[in-house]
């Protein structure tokens, strides 16, 4: 991907890491370092906080973004896909950012046994709606 890049889209990538310390972390579609400047890890640790790509069962004060969720729900009368976090105090899990990704609804089986009890969805968009899992 980073070859296929617009150059003002790779430009401004590159003013964004200059002068940082800029980590990369490894996904299932992306598990070389990329030619675009930084490290590169399969996960990163920050004091108690650990960020990695796949969310791992038990694990607590962690970031991942694998499964890109999206949530579907009635707002202002009219049914609403979105994408969304979801998080349960312990856990949070991205949504998809990309134009290309597609999402995983909340209520998939694939997040049973990583969110605990109170686990809401925060959607992203106009309004930004947050709402308890059921």
């Amino acid at each position: 991907a980073a070859g296929a890049l617009a150059p003002a889209d790779a430009q401004r990538l590159a003013a964004l890491l200059a002068g940082r310390e800029w980590t990369w972390l490894a996904g299932n579609h992306d598990p070389a370092l990329p030619a675009l400047g930084g490290s590169h890890r399969r996960e990163l640790a920050i004091g108690p906080l650990v960020f990695r790509h796949i969310a791992e069962p038990g694990a607590t004060a962690e970031v991942s973004g694998h499964y890109h969720p999206k949530l579907r729900l009635a707002l202002g009368g009219r049914a609403v896909s979105r994408r969304c976090f979801l998080h349960d105090g312990r856990r949070l899990i991205l949504p998809a950012f990309g134009a290309y990704t597609g999402g995983l609804r909340s209520d998939s089986p694939a997040f049973a046994g990583l969110l605990g009890p109170g686990a809401r969805a925060v959607l992203t968009g106009e309004p930004c709606v947050s709402v308890p899992l059921r």
